[in-house]
């Protein structure tokens, strides 16, 4: 029996016997210590089981709690198929279509908060489908008055004293700011990466079923796979969640409470508690590959999207060939999404020859396009290893690893 059948079927690391992956366990800190990484948390799948769980390094910032599997990470902008499978069953209950106006008098978004604030008549041409696919019309990549660019996530000081509104910032404030601003692009024209975007959509959710954003997600998507850990972040190491490791950082900035102190990016420079919909959930790896299973309909039989709607979800858009409804996509059938914020980079992916994976990290190293490229490496050259291993050839020079530049994405 090969080592990759010996293992299968074994979902808890703790009790598995991972020996003949040593080889993996060194790729993989390597990496670590090559960027400079305390803690990583990795899950890989093949064919709905799992074949390899690891904690790797420490949980926490002064390196004294090794790490653990089953801890908790903020994934950042995983968060946002996550989102996207959100509305997706709201498609598929008929309770809403990728064609729907989201802001103006007859649209979903109606509340005067919003309209109010509206001055670019092109936002009410803006569809849910837009937003899911990144073609809404904001552009975070145009500089921004003294910002290099526009995303208000990341200047939420300046956006409660532009809208006067309390700090730190909410997420209704960022989506007032951004309507206030305007577009850069006419709706459904050009693809532009867009947070707000995303936070929008959570809105949608909260407006349609009637339940706060994260409620919906965990008693329609999270309860039906056995994810009971997986919840929104917070803002603050005093706050930290039971089981969430703790993040690293050398960036600081002024407090987004407003207070004039220096603090960590991680812990107090933006707002977490805000980001929810975009970038807000924490996560244990496993979980995560129990979405990523389910959406095979792989995860103990268990169906939270029928398949013509995970077709739609995964299907690109008319402008962006690389893009789908919340998730990076290929012509190799491989999806995938990456997370990134100071203290923390996250990489999950689908593939189409029946691995699935989840990778998180409590840094982000330097976020360099060096770093995000040999992350993006890192898994294929563990699944190379793993089916060098099941087929006991090390080395095989008939594998082929796939390719794609990886799109390395702030929350």
């Amino acid at each position: 029996m090969s080592a990759l059948l010996a293992l299968t079927g074994f979902a808890n690391a703790q009790t598995t016997d991972y020996s003949a992956y040593s080889g993996l366990d060194n790729k993989i800190k390597g990496f670590m210590d090559t960027w400079e990484i305390p803690g990583a948390s990795v899950a890989i799948t093949k064919d709905g089981k799992t074949i390899y769980s690891k904690a790797f390094g420490y949980s926490d910032q002064a390196h004294t709690k090794p790490a653990k599997e089953g801890e908790l990470y903020r994934i950042a902008s995983v968060s946002k198929p996550v989102t996207s499978i959100g509305i997706m069953k709201l498609v598929e209950e008929g309770k809403l279509s990728l064609e729907d106006k989201v802001f103006g008098c007859d649209a979903i978004l109606d509340q005067e908060y919003y309209l109010n604030t509206i001055s670019d008549q092109r936002i009410y041409l803006i569809t849910v489908g837009q937003l899911l696919e990144h073609t809404a019309g904001w552009d975070r990549r145009i500089p921004y008055g003294g910002f290099s660019h526009s995303d208000p996530a990341f200047f939420p000081l300046h956006v409660t004293a532009t809208l006067h509104e309390p700090n730190p910032v909410g997420d209704s404030t960022l989506i007032k700011f951004s309507l206030k601003k305007g577009l850069d692009h006419q709706p459904g024209s050009v693809y532009a990466y867009s947070n707000v975007g995303y936070l929008i959509l959570g809105k949608v959710i909260e407006k349609i079923s009637g339940m706060s954003y994260e409620a919906f997600i965990q008693k329609n998507i999270l309860e039906p796979l056995d994810i009971h850990d997986m919840q929104l972040g917070k803002n603050l190491l005093v706050d930290k969640k039971p089981n969430e490791v703790e993040y690293l950082s050398g960036s600081t900035t002024r407090s987004s409470y407003g207070t004039g102190a220096l603090v960590p990016w991680q812990y107090g420079g933006f707002n977490v508690e805000a980001m929810n919909a975009h970038g807000g959930w924490i996560a244990s790896a496993s979980d995560l590959n129990k979405i990523m299973l389910a959406l095979n309909g792989s995860e103990n039989g268990t169906e939270i999207l029928r398949p013509e709607t995970i077709s739609l979800m995964s299907s690109p858009g008319s402008v962006n060939a690389g893009y789908a409804k919340g998730w990076f996509v290929n012509s190799a059938n491989n999806w995938w999404h990456t997370g990134s914020m100071d203290g923390t980079a996250s990489f999950v992916c689908r593939t189409s020859n029946g691995y699935t994976w989840t990778f998180l990290l409590n840094s982000r190293s330097d976020n360099s396009s060096a770093f995000w490229n040999a992350f993006d490496r890192l898994p294929w050259e563990c699944v190379r290893a793993i089916s060098d291993i099941a087929k006991n050839t090390p080395g095989d020079d008939t594998y082929e690893e796939p390719k794609y530049p990886l799109r390395g994405v702030t929350p």
